[in-house]
């Protein structure tokens, strides 16, 4: 037959900050919260998304994903931002609905998130991250590539860009 202690709830508690077992709890973390970056290292933060997005040029499209094996347009913006250290909704209606910084096309830089919206639409259907002088890069339904803003198409569509700050 086991025993039961009955014993206060003030040396359980006690009992439970000094002992040195082990528990299966979650330890708590400490919560950082980070400065804003500078716009200089802002630049140089978004330059280097851009640089990354370029350097997956070739990676094949994959309905649903998110890594170097294959992408789909959202995974490919998330997996580039969580890269970076920085994070993204994993849907294109979330990463849009983000509290970002919307900034027209002659104000983008290169880094920012661009999205293209049917002129009816009422959310956006595609994104890519911009790299400058009129260029994005985007997952196709075939493979990530550049695109052209230039490009009949696009010229058609609404483009709204936003931006982390």
């Amino acid at each position: 037959m086991k025993s039961y202690y009955a014993l206060p709830l003030t040396a359980l508690l006690l009992t439970a900050t000094v002992s040195p077992v082990a528990t299966s709890a979650a330890t708590p973390t400490k919560v950082e919260t980070k400065k804003p970056l500078s716009e200089k290292a802002l630049a140089k933060k978004k330059a280097a998304i851009a640089k990354l997005a370029t350097s997956l040029i070739g990676t094949p499209y994959k309905e649903g994903g998110t890594t170097t094996k294959g992408f789909d347009a959202s995974g490919f913006t998330q997996y580039v931002y969580q890269k970076s250290g920085l994070t993204l909704e994993r849907t294109i209606a979330k990463q849009a609905a983000m509290p970002l910084k919307t900034v027209t096309l002659k104000k983008a830089m290169p880094g920012d998130l661009l999205f293209v919206q049917a002129k009816k639409a009422k959310t956006p259907n595609f994104v890519g991250i911009y790299t400058g002088k009129n260029k994005f890069v985007a997952v196709t339904t075939k493979k990530v590539e550049s695109q052209d803003l230039t490009w009949s198409y696009y010229t058609k569509q609404d483009i709204l860009i936003k931006s982390y700050q």
